[in-house]
This record gives structure tokens, C-alpha cells and sequence, in this order.
């Protein structure tokens, strides 16, 4: 092993010489639930988006561990070196031969999807070595391995999204924690006569919300944050999919672009194909590939069988309006425009887990269905007519859904129409509501 790599291998491991690692303060919201499953032995891996706090929350855990400094390892796969396969061995080795094995020892390999064939690697470690605990992390593109079979019931994945509205209030020391059973109350409470300043602050996460290093960068620095989502986000994850793929790094680029344009819109993958000149079946692939990238969501109409799912137009939110807005290069006054809706949509779709449209034969269309058939219409804008409301109606009237949910920009308040109930809730304060929809 050579002298150069147990040097680096050292300066990346500082608590070895007893040195402490200056690390954020703020937490994300996955730290809890990672550090609830330290216990177990499967492998913990962290996949997300380029940017959104991986290798802080890597270094975090290691941090909240008590164990001997000699136990604890990290190596970050960014140096080309270390993409070796037996240089990663090495290095790995070099770990275990001085750390105490009748201690648990915890292993943390950071971007791990950058080295060939590292799947048999931990396979192996993991099998043979006893009291080793393995966190692995890797941009959206460790997804797009096939690690899952070969580390079958030896892993438990977790996926870090970007920053939530909710930890981005929280970042800037705003109450942000309540409860949907007692949501009018709570906002009385504790929101009501701040609201204009909450409304404020969900236009800067619009803006600039997605990424950790963004937080404090004023929304006056528009080229910077532009720039940073640009180049440091979208171009990198893009190169990263086309890389371990093979595939034309220019034509899904082109591909994500145009995606883009209809964000929180229905897409046709005849017509895609059509613009960018080639094979239906490689923009169906090449749609995979950004969906399991974590760039864009894809939804499906809630009603068709999966062949009419499949068959049929189909919708897609960008991670984060900010994505949409730097990639398309908006002035940041746009979120004051009728483009606002789509861009809402796509942070209201995000923030549900599990969830679907609802299309009719007519064309009747709302926006989100949820995994427990509760309609959501995102209307984002301060005054509603009875027929902003009418598909929600037709909606709940065929599958006999006695309530439905409409955000809004800034009305709160139940209405009784046609006997059933709708709750109209600011986007903002939507976002901040515990309950998952």
C-alpha cells in the first residue's frame, strides 16, 4: 500500500490523531431514522441527488457513534486512486488490521458507486468480517446499480431527498412543527400572525430551497445560485447516469430540458421522440434513468390498469422548482407568475409519498391522489370559483370521496360544496403539516 494513500486515507479520518471534524450544526431529517437502525447488522446506504447532504450526514453519524476513534473509518471515493478495486481493498484492510475487533467497528464508504464492482467487495467484507457495522452512500446513480440482488438481505436503503420546507423553516429558527387533527388551531396559535413572513420564506424556498449549501446565499445572488444548481447539480447527476449507462449524455440533457418546459404537466413519449429524433423506446428508458436519478418524479393516472398506465400520458415533477427555474433560467419573478402553479405543483407532489392523478375520458383532471384515494388540487392563487373546484367534484362524486384537499396561495378554510367537504390550505402551511398524505 502506498505511502500516498495511508496518508490521504489518514487526512480523511482526522479523529485517528485525536483531531474533531467541524461539521454543521443543522440536521436533516433522516439522521434520526438512520441512527434508530444503527443496531442491526445490514448495510445502511444513503442514496440521494448530487448536493443534498449525504457525506454531512455520513460524518454526523460518525460523530453521534460511541466507539473507540480507532473503530471508525471513512473513505471517500473521490480520488481516482481509490476507484481501484484493490486499492479499495487495501485500504479497507489497512482499517481493520488496527482497529479493535472485539468492538463493533464502523465502516463508511462514501460515493461507493464511483468504484467497479463494489458490491462484491462489501459482499465479501460483510460475510467474513464479525462487530463490522457498513454505511455506504452514493449520488442518485448508486440506484441505477443492480447492488439490490447481489446484497440481497444484507442492506436497508435509505433515500435522502432534498431539503423539505420543513427543514428549511426550521433552518431559520421559525416554528415548524404541527399537527394536522388540530391544524386551525395550531395556526391561530402559532402562525397566523406571521403569516406574511411564512409566505415570504416558501418564495425563497421556491427559489433556492433544495440544497444545504444554498441556505444562506440571498436570493439577490441569483447568477450564483443558478449557476450552482446548473453546474453543480443537474450537469454533474446527468454525467453521472450517462457515464455509468453508456448512454448520449447530450440527447437526456436535451431530454431533461424539454421535460422541463411541461413540468407538473402530461407528457407523451411519441412526442418527445419525435422533437429530439429518436426511438420512443430510448425516451422510455432515458425517462427511467432521470426517475431513478431522483431528477424528476413520474405519476400515473390513478384509475387505469397498469397496461392503460403505461400506455397512457403520464406526468412529471422536477425534483425542485429551483431545478426547473435555473435549468430554464427564469428570473426569479416568475414564482409571482402563472408559472408559480406548475412550480408548487411539482414541490406539493413531492412532498407525497405515494401518489397518482386522476384523468377522466372527459378530461376532467386533479392534480393528486393519494395513496389513500384523497383528492388534492393545487390552485395557487388567492381566490376560488366554484369551478376551480369541479373536477375535484366529479372526482369525489365517482368514487364517493366524501372530502378533498385544495392548496392554495393564502386561503384557509373549509367550504361545504354539493355536500362534500373541501379544506382550501396555503401551500406553505400544507408543507409543514406532519401527517404523510
Amino acid at each position: 500500500m502506498e505511502e500516498r494513500h495511508r496518508l490521504l486515507l489518514i487526512k480523511q479520518n482526522p479523529w485517528w490523531k485525536n483531531e474533531k471534524i467541524i461539521l454543521p450544526e443543522f440536521e436533516r431529517e433522516l439522521l434520526e431514522e438512520v441512527l434508530n437502525h444503527v443496531k442491526y447488522k445490514q448495510i445502511i446506504a444513503i442514496i440521494g441527488l448530487r448536493r443534498v447532504g449525504k457525506t454531512i450526514l455520513l460524518k454526523q453519524l460518525i460523530n453521534s457513534l460511541d466507539a473507540p476513534q480507532n473503530n471508525l473509518c471513512y473513505i471517500a471515493f473521490d480520488d481516482i486512486d481509490f476507484q481501484k478495486y484493490q486499492i479499495a481493498e487495501e485500504l479497507i484492510n489497512y482499517f481493520f488490521e488496527f482497529s479493535d475487533k472485539n468492538n463493533t467497528r464502523y465502516l463508511f464508504l462514501d460515493e461507493v458507486q464511483k468504484l467497479p464492482n463494489w458490491t462484491d467487495l462489501i459482499k465479501t467484507i460483510y460475510d467474513t468480517e464479525e462487530n463490522l457495522k457498513i454505511f455506504i452512500s452514493g449520488s442518485a446513480s448508486l440506484e441505477l446499480n443492480n447492488y439490490k440482488e447481489t446484497l440481497a438481505g444484507r442492506i436497508l436503503t435509505f433515500r435522502m431527498p432534498v431539503l423539505t420546507f420543513n427543514e428549511f423553516v426550521r433552518y431559520f429558527g421559525w416554528e415548524h412543527s404541527l399537527d394536522t387533527e388540530n391544524m386551525f388551531r395550531e395556526y391561530d396559535l402559532k402562525f397566523a400572525d406571521k403569516k406574511e413572513q411564512y409566505h415570504e420564506l416558501f418564495a425563497d424556498y421556491l427559489i433556492k430551497g433544495a440544497f444545504p449549501e444554498l441556505l444562506d446565499v440571498d436570493i439577490s445572488e441569483s447568477e450564483f445560485i443558478n449557476k450552482y444548481i446548473n453546474e453543480s447539480v443537474i450537469e454533474k447527476a446527468i454525467a453521472d447516469v450517462a457515464k455509468l449507462t453508456g448512454e448520449d449524455e447530450k440527447i437526456i440533457y436535451e431530454l431533461f430540458r424539454l421535460l422541463a418546459n411541461s413540468n407538473a404537466q402530461l407528457f407523451e413519449i411519441v412526442n418527445l421522440s419525435g422533437i429530439l429524433k429518436v426511438s420512443r423506446n430510448l425516451v422510455s428508458r432515458y425517462i427511467s434513468l432521470l426517475e431513478k436519478s431522483f431528477l424528476i418524479k413520474v405519476s400515473y393516472n390513478s384509475t387505469a390498469s397498469v397496461a392503460k398506465q403505461v400506455r397512457s400520458s403520464k406526468k412529471q415533477y422536477f425534483a425542485h422548482s429551483s431545478m426547473v427555474i435555473a435549468l430554464l433560467g427564469y428570473p426569479f419573478e416568475v414564482i409571482q407568475t402563472e408559472i408559480a402553479g406548475h412550480l408548487v405543483e411539482g414541490i406539493i407532489a413531492n412532498h407525497i409519498e405515494k401518489s397518482a392523478f386522476w384523468r377522466s375520458p372527459q378530461k376532467d383532471e386533479v392534480d393528486i391522489v393519494t395513496a389513500e384515494k384523497l383528492p388534492i388540487e393545487v390552485k395557487y392563487q388567492s381566490s376560488i370559483t366554484k369551478n376551480d373546484v369541479r373536477p375535484l367534484l366529479k372526482y369525489c362524486r365517482k368514487f364517493n370521496i366524501e372530502k378533498g384537499i385544495i392548496v392554495t396561495k393564502d386561503l384557509f378554510e373549509i367550504r361545504c360544496i354539493d355536500n362534500k367537504e373541501f379544506t382550501f390550505i396555503p401551500a406553505w402551511f400544507f408543507l409543514l403539516l406532519r401527517r404523510g398524505w
